[in-house]
């Protein structure tokens, strides 16, 4: 288990197509603060394989569609 093990198991119990979620929200999700990448850098909220963020979505079927660093939230949609 890993940081993003509890966002893996939040994504895969969703029902929509979709999920938007505030970073807050994420954090909440997975009981700890993102990195100051997250609030940073796009790079962090990419779809590729080898980080164990990127890796939590993929598993659950969702990849990152839209993130929008000035409000705080991500868009994760069905693979």
């Amino acid at each position: 288990m890993n940081k993003y093990t509890p966002l893996e198991e939040f994504l895969k119990r969703q029902t929509g197509n979709s999920v938007v979620l505030s970073f807050a929200q994420i954090e909440e999700i997975i009981n700890d603060k993102l990195p100051l990448s997250a609030h940073r850098w796009f790079r962090f909220w990419e779809n590729g394989p080898g980080t164990v963020q990127s890796d939590a979505w993929h598993n659950a079927g969702f990849e990152t569609v839209m993130v929008d660093r000035e409000n705080e939230k991500v868009k994760f949609q069905q693979i």
